[in-house]
Order: structure tokens, then sequence, then C-alpha cells
């Protein structure tokens, strides 16, 4: 009885008492209780496949303190106030009391998340109310994307990936030796989905998207033919080894505008969305717990 009771105020300690700082946004705290929320929560939706880290806890920290810029400035605007977010709020406490998710210790920290959340896609659709996206700028949009790219040609990858120069010489030694690249890719990579596609990604990279995104990558394959591989490992600063190969390559073909305005106008709209949060976030007083 005394083990469970110590262990029961281990567990509160842990939640609260011990909970600490990690980011103030504006004068509002984000704690590591919060942190460590997300975290189980993308261990779970990853069957443990994402591993706790402080590179993840970083980026999960940098995330919060913009979602809760993102809250203030909703609220600011009293976009907190208006019919649809009222309904929205009303209906998940219903939902949530039904499921008797209400009960639970972790409801308070779980709604709060809730509300940030809903609170900033109020934000987001307000701006993009208040600045919508014309057919002519989704047009001259059109224009640039088929003028940037044409006549230029797009490549389907497949990648070996070690973490030595050893298994990456035996790599390219059996693909000298004409072994199918699926075959070596499945034997010597370290990435998992490597091993069960062969090393073949199924999309593919616009060459010129390449050449400004990865420039060595891209002097490497450029002119590499249909079939063929790079010569030698590609290295990167933590000790990855790469061998690229070119599953396929096809000059690049934009689709005909009405099948893909409606993506474009998507896709300047979210611009514009990030554009004014950014803005918010360079405003903003963050300060990150010392």
């Amino acid at each position: 009885m005394q083990k469970t009771y110590l262990a029961a105020i281990l567990a509160v300690l842990s939640g609260s008492l011990m909970a600490q700082t990690v980011v103030t946004v504006n004068g509002t705290k984000i704690d590591s209780s919060t942190v460590d929320a997300v975290v189980r929560n993308l261990q779970q939706q990853s069957n443990g496949q994402i591993t706790d880290n402080p590179g993840l806890r970083n980026e999960i920290t940098r995330r919060l303190a913009v979602s809760t810029v993102i809250a203030q400035e909703a609220k600011k605007l009293k976009l907190d106030q208006s019919n649809e977010y009222k309904q929205a709020t009303e209906q998940a406490r219903v939902a949530a009391k039904k499921a008797g998710a209400d009960k639970q210790p972790s409801f308070k920290q779980e709604w709060a998340m809730y509300e940030t959340d809903l609170l900033n896609q109020a934000y987001f659709a307000d701006v993009a109310q208040k600045n919508p996206v014309s057919e002519t700028e989704v047009k001259q949009a059109y224009d640039r994307l088929t003028n940037h790219y044409k006549g230029t040609q797009e490549v389907q990858l497949g990648e070996i990936v070690t973490n030595n120069s050893g298994d990456a010489e035996k790599a390219l030694s059996e693909l000298k030796k004409k072994k199918s690249f699926q075959e070596v890719a499945t034997k010597y990579s370290i990435d998992p989905q490597a091993k069960q596609t062969g090393g073949i990604v199924a999309t593919y990279v616009p060459l010129k998207d390449l050449q400004q995104a990865n420039p060595p990558m891209y002097q490497a394959i450029h002119n590499l033919r249909k079939g063929s591989h790079t010569e030698k490992p590609l290295q990167d600063n933590n000790g990855i080894y790469a061998i690229f190969y070119v599953n396929d390559k096809r000059t690049i073909t934009i689709p005909p505008y009405d099948q893909i305005k409606e993506r474009i106008g998507s896709d300047l709209q979210e611009a514009r969305i990030a554009e004014a949060v950014d803005s918010l976030v360079q405003k903003a007083n963050i300060q990150p717990a010392r």
C-alpha cells in the first residue's frame, strides 16, 4: 500500500511540480509537460517508430511557440467570439463528455491544445478571407510555372544509403558487376523502406529544383542516363554515404491550366498564410528557457 501511494505521489510530481518552462511566448509560458504530451502522442501514432530525442523536442517546442503566437493573435482579433468558433468548441465539449474524456487526468491539457489548434485554424481562415487569391494571380503563377520548367527534365531516383564507406564501396562494386540496383539496395542500404522498395523512390524530382536545393547531388546525377548510377558515393557531414541511380528520366510536362488551377490557387493562399504567420513570429517576444 505504501509503495503504491508513493508511486502515485511521484506521478503527480513528475506531471506538475517537476514540469519546467521551456519557452515563454509574449508572456505565456509553455512547460515541459506539454512537450511530453506531444512526444507521447507522436510515438503512439507512429507505433514507436519515432524516438524521443533532443532534436524532436526542440522542433516540437518551436512549433508550440509558433502555434501560441497565432492563437494569441486570433484572440486579439476576437475570432474566438465568432459563432463558428463557439459552435465548434461546444460540439467538441459535448463529444468529449459523451466519451468520458472530460474525466481523464490529461483532459485539461488536451483541451487547451485543442483550443489553440482551433484558434490557429480560425486565424488561417481569417487571413484567407481578407487576402483572397484572384483568377489573374493564379493564371500568372501558371505561366511562371510553365516558363520555369519549359524544356527541362525530371528524374526518378534510386538511393543506397550506408553509414560507412566500406559498405558503400561494396555496393558500388556489385553495381559495376551489373547486379540489379534493387538487389544491391536491399542488401546494403540502412534505410528500412529501401529494403522493401529496392531503394527506388516513387516520385520524380525536377532537375532544375535539385540544382537549386542540392547542388552537389545535382552535379553527381544530372548527366546520368537512365539505368546508370553515380561512380562514387556522396558523403554528408553526418557520416552518411549515398549512391544514386537514375531509374527513369523524362521531359517535364505541365498539366493543362484547368487541371491544376485549384492546386495553384491553394498553394498561393497557403503562401499568404505562411507570410502572415512569419510576420507574427518576427514581432513576437519568444524567450527560450535558460
